[in-house]
């Protein structure tokens, strides 16, 4: 595998954000139980995110493996002082298996503790057993829920 580099998402990269972003909802909607075959019968908010080729708020950061886009995540502000969330961290299935999740995870505590946050918080899916392990061997460990919605862990750790 080339050596990858991971930088944000500028406006030249909206086509291949909007195929990610399109790649990663569709497969959280099928985990679910809901398979959708066509992004406009994705809920509003996720429809908005494929649109605007970038999540409501927070920076989107790309994995560019010799110029291929090979995954992505977000950084976002949280309401709690000095915290950041990880979300949308998505890396292509053809190129899963390459250690491609843990340098996501480790550019995106370094960039939070970089920006002067304490703490990197994160939901994931109960069935996501794969990025659960993920994080976990990234140091996160499980901590009150935030989000009501049935069937998330959320996890935290130091940024840094």
């Amino acid at each position: 595998m080339p050596d990858v580099v991971v930088r944000p998402a500028d406006d030249g990269d909206a086509a291949v954000v909007r195929r990610m972003l399109a790649a990663y909802h569709r497969a959280t909607e099928r985990e679910k139980g809901r398979p959708v075959d066509d992004v406009d019968r994705l809920p509003a908010a996720y429809r908005a995110e494929i649109a605007d080729a970038g999540p409501a708020s927070g920076t989107l950061h790309l994995l560019d493996a010799g110029g291929a886009v090979a995954g992505m995540y977000v950084l976002a502000p949280m309401p709690v002082r000095a915290t950041v969330e990880l979300k949308r961290l998505w890396v292509d299935p053809d190129r899963r298996g390459r250690g491609l999740g843990e340098l996501a995870v480790q550019d995106a505590v370094r960039r939070a503790g970089d920006a002067g946050a304490h703490t990197v918080r994160l939901s994931v899916w109960e069935w996501r057993t794969g990025a659960l392990d993920l994080y976990r061997r990234a140091g996160f460990v499980d901590c009150p829920s935030w989000d009501p919605r049935p069937g998330l862990v959320c996890m935290e750790r130091r940024a840094g």
